[in-house]
């Protein structure tokens, strides 16, 4: 193994080490009274490693989350269940409340909002696939609807975390897919009637 390899290699373990660390902290005490001492006396590293990686504890907490958001959303576009995965992302966010609060603190709601749209696009791409039949042929139109139901599904998730995470996700996510599915084909063979006639006029 390089060199450079190897030094990427330490620099996950002390990241991974640094993220269970805090997790584990999590479990029994709120994210304000986590301290970097705590952290490294946790899992051996010095201040000097934590401080190469995270400039604090609220920012490590942002990185472990949106890590483990990433691949909770990576999980579910790749088997098309987006809303068995809609819920895991909701029961995530509820399970890790001081992560998404730190969250909130750092990236603000609009930071968390395009966080969140950018990895919840591949999911609703995979929906407008399915329930569309492959989407409007129109690649922009095709974007336009991705775009317009990441908005509305990310809106539902949004105002969900504002009203303290405590709906059922299970009920919220079956309405969502409720309306879309009809409202997704609809907009599909809209979008492609209107492409297929004169001027571009439905």
């Amino acid at each position: 193994m390089s060199h450079e390899r190897r030094q990427d290699a330490r620099r996950t373990d002390a990241r991974d080490a640094l993220a269970t660390a805090l997790k584990t902290r999590l479990r029994s005490e709120p994210l304000a009274r986590v301290t970097v001492t705590h952290l490294t006396q946790d899992c051996g590293l010095t201040r000097q490693a934590f401080y190469y990686h995270f400039h604090d504890v609220p920012e490590l907490a942002a990185w472990v989350f949106e890590t483990e958001v990433a691949e909770q959303v990576r999980v579910s576009a790749h088997h098309d269940a987006w809303a068995d995965g809609l819920v895991r992302l909701m029961g995530y966010l509820r399970d890790n409340r001081s992560s998404t609060t730190a969250v909130l603190d750092g990236l603000g709601r609009a930071g968390l909002e395009r966080f969140l749209f950018w990895q919840m696009r591949p999911v609703t791409a995979a929906v407008v696939e399915e329930v569309g039949g492959g989407g409007p042929a129109s690649p922009a139109d095709r974007a336009l609807v991705v775009d317009f139901y990441t908005s509305a599904v990310l809106a539902v998730l949004l105002r969900w975390v504002s009203d303290g995470m405590v709906g059922d996700p299970y009920r919220l996510v079956g309405d969502v897919e409720l309306m879309l599915h009809g409202s997704v084909r609809e907009s599909v063979a809209r979008l492609d009637a209107r492409a297929r006639a004169p001027h571009g006029r439905a």
